[in-house]
């Protein structure tokens, strides 16, 4: 074939494209670059670990949710207490459960009194351990300490600030008497121990779910690859990244701010699936080249300027469609969108520099430790997908039809949806205060810990008293809100909190409905005349609508920047008003598929025993925004992949109807296994302990799972078959819009001689 005059241009007189020069470069200075990039991604993470590592503690969130009256409420009591041993200090509620009528058995106060004891003696620096540890069976029993079935008691307890450490002596005297009185259950519920607990299972999963899913990752890429050496490089590259991305994240935690117990977690679903997915496509198309006989150097360039264009772009589209998310006024969730941005960025620039060197260095031994059977050469248009789209554009609109029947039937769980904060109970019954809150919520049904709580100013006022005196009386006319009322003025006294005792959870419906009776009604009535005033209905009832509501109100804000962004980058890179609205309405359906597999698994217990999921009353307000975030982000990856081969076909004159068969046919393969990668890592995902993450790992797995099966090979060739040329329709007012190119053809991609 004799070459194309401008390939015997040099290269320096002509402009490559900057994927190509920052991929040639690193292929030139192969072993500089690997080496600065072991020093980069290893050196970050020791870094950040010298520095103290991800740092959770103190990461409470509440100053992003500082305009809702319950943060404000929490806020303005703080203050007030600043100082104070109440505000220093933690509660400690134990709680001891037996056979009914176990209240008044011997034998089960004899085990109460033990527990009382051992605690009471429990000292650091020769002062107690805790304070104000009433016995149940001698305190009134309007003190509400003895359960009304009697199986149970309760009594809280208070850690002073200068005694705060010892939670391990609790730990220790709550074992002992466990082991003493096997017959009875003996839990305690303090927030500092719980969060340590949580703490533990986050780092256990994440073991857990690196030794299931980096052998099953490895396993499929071998079955695509059908080579060790090709199989190994994307798995090296995913890890490292994950690596940076956990250091960058520890410097910015012990920097800037401490993170979500979360992030971490979701560098790995995302990381490991993302990167593993961008160096698929790179691994993917240089063996092609070399297969057609390209030499490295050329191979790496056509690899680079086809698969590695269309990584950038897929990276630039995720990391912005996540950076949508800091429009939600929360800094923990600004983190898990920090850390997950960290990841996809450092796998993108890994793709074009690091994957570059790597294959340079390999060269033809990319295929070393090559499998029989697997990653045998095929037809590019041969097996069971190309089959499918066939069939399916041969009847395009019953295929459309049906699919999209399908899907809207997997969606439809979604008008029931109910957003909240998945509370303490949802975590795992390993950890002991999760027990223990469930058993005060078991056995008291009145409630006990759940409380709403109205912080009141200018506490000194006489009428500001004689109004708080009201509130303790009116306030209990209110079905679902009970006593003991307390009244605890802050160390000024100028602040004081009344607090009733609300049955059921935070997401009750009933219990926000008595939030916002509360806030109209009964706090104007009290104290609409008291002239400098403020009055704050706060409580976690009260915190959970409150959060509710700001993520609810900027999922319309989410949603139109992710959708704006999608148009916008698919009609400049199409140049077609038809293929961004088809792709958005295509990707809605997906999204809606994923919601609705939330709500019937989490929310109504579908498949519960399968699945050994414990039904919520709710949906995690966040987890619905995040996933639309990344599945936007993601599924941009294979619509421009596909879309991509289709319109450099159509481009060279293939009718749409066959160029729409043909494109989707030979990328069929790489999209199927980075698809089948994303789903198995997903679903390790779903299978982990904590519930959030359990939802965001079922949902984005059916998500992805949807669309590269019904989507890629049913919908969109349907609906594109069923368009034909109006696929590619541009208003004449969008004619100024310029010609970009994402995937350059290989012949088109400049080059040195090619060599091995």
């Amino acid at each position: 074939m004799i070459p194309r005059a401008e390939n015997l241009v040099p290269t320096a007189r002509r402009r490559m494209p900057t994927t190509v020069r920052v991929a040639m470069w690193s292929a030139r200075h192969r072993w500089l670059v690997f080496g600065l990039w072991f020093v980069a991604t290893v050196g970050t993470f020791a870094v950040s670990q010298v520095a103290g590592g991800i740092s959770t503690q103190g990461a409470t969130g509440e100053g992003g949710f500082s305009r809702t009256e319950a943060s404000e409420g929490f806020r303005v009591f703080r203050e007030a207490n600043a100082g104070s041993t109440t505000e220093q200090g933690e509660d400690v509620v134990f709680v001891v459960t037996g056979p009914p009528g176990a209240v008044v058995d011997p034998a089960f106060q004899a085990a109460v009194q033990d527990l009382v004891s051992r605690l009471q003696a429990l000292t650091l620096d020769g002062k107690p351990v805790l304070e104000g540890l009433v016995p149940p069976f001698l305190a009134p029993p309007a003190a509400g300490l003895v359960s009304p079935d009697g199986t149970s008691v309760r009594f809280p307890a208070r850690i002073p600030n200068d005694s705060a450490g010892p939670l391990q002596q609790i730990r220790d005297a709550v074992d002992a008497a466990r082991r003493q009185h096997p017959g009875y259950e003996l839990h305690v519920v303090n927030t500092s121990m719980i969060t340590d607990d949580i703490n533990d299972v986050v780092g256990s999963d994440l073991e857990h779910s690196l030794v299931i899913t980096v052998p099953a990752t490895f396993l499929i890429l071998l079955i695509a690859f059908g080579a060790v050496a090709a199989a190994v490089v994307p798995l090296v590259l995913a890890l490292t990244s994950l690596v940076a991305a956990f250091g960058l994240l520890g410097l910015y935690s012990q920097l800037v701010t401490p993170v979500s117990q979360y992030a971490g977690e979701l560098i790995v679903l995302i990381g490991l699936a993302v990167a593993v997915d961008y160096s698929l496509f790179m691994v993917t198309r240089f063996r092609a080249e070399r297969r057609r006989g390209a030499g490295t150097q050329r191979a790496i360039e056509i690899a680079s300027g086809t698969a590695g264009r269309a990584v950038f772009f897929s990276g630039v589209a995720v990391m912005i469609s996540i950076a949508a998310l800091y429009v939600l006024p929360d800094e923990l969730f600004h983190s898990m969108a920090l850390g997950t941005i960290a990841v996809i960025l450092v796998s993108v620039v890994g793709s074009l520099t690091f994957l570059p060197a790597v294959l340079a260095i390999l060269g033809s031994r990319i295929d070393s430790g090559r499998l029989p059977w697997f990653g045998r050469d095929r037809p590019e248009e041969s097996g069971f997908w190309s089959g499918l789209v066939r069939r399916v554009m041969s009847r395009p609109g019953v295929a459309a039809v049906l699919s999209a029947v399908l899907l809207i039937a997997l969606a439809s769980p979604v008008l029931g949806i109910r957003f909240g904060t998945t509370d303490v109970t949802a975590f795992p019954e390993s950890i002991d205060g999760v027990v223990g809150i469930e058993r005060l919520r078991e056995h008291w049904p009145q409630g006990s810990t759940l409380t709403l709580d109205v912080i009141v100013t200018n506490a000194q006022d006489p009428a500001v008293q004689a109004a708080v005196e009201r509130l303790r009386s009116e306030a209990l006319t209110i079905p679902g809100l009970s006593g003991p009322v307390t009244v605890t003025p802050a160390g000024n006294g100028s602040v004081v909190d009344v607090s009733f005792v609300m049955a059921g959870t935070q997401n009750d419906p009933r219990n926000h409905e008595i939030v916002r009776q509360v806030r109209s009604i009964v706090v104007p009535a009290l104290f609409a005349e008291r002239a400098g005033t403020q009055v704050y209905v706060t409580g976690e009832a009260a915190r959970t609508m409150d959060i509710t509501k700001v993520y609810t109100d900027a999922l319309p804000l989410v949603f139109a920047f992710v959708l704006g962004l999608s148009f916008l980058l698919l009609l400049v890179a199409f140049r077609s008003i038809v293929v961004p609205i088809k792709a958005i309405i295509l990707n809605l359906l997906s999204t809606g598929a994923a919601y609705g597999v939330l709500v019937a698994v989490f929310q109504q217990g579908f498949m519960r025993e399968i699945l050994d999921v414990r039904p919520t009353d709710v949906i995690e307000a966040w987890v619905p925004i995040f996933i639309f975030a990344i599945l936007f982000g993601l599924s941009m990856d294979y619509h421009v992949f596909i879309l991509t081969r289709i319109k450099e076909l159509v481009d060279r004159g293939t009718p749409t109807t066959e160029a729409v068969a043909r494109g989707i046919s030979v990328t069929s393969g790489t999209v199927t296994s980075a698809a089948a990668i994303m789903v198995v890592v997903f679903a390790v995902f779903a299978t982990l302990r904590l519930v959030i993450i359990r939802e965001l790992g079922l949902g984005l797995a059916v998500a992805v799972l949807v669309d590269a099966t019904i989507i890629r090979s049913i919908l969109l060739p349907a609906s594109m078959r069923l368009l034909g040329e109006w696929n590619w329709y541009l208003p004449g007012f969008l004619g100024w819009l310029p010609h970009v190119t994402l995937e350059a053809d290989e012949d088109d991609v400049e080059t040195a001689p090619a060599r091995a």
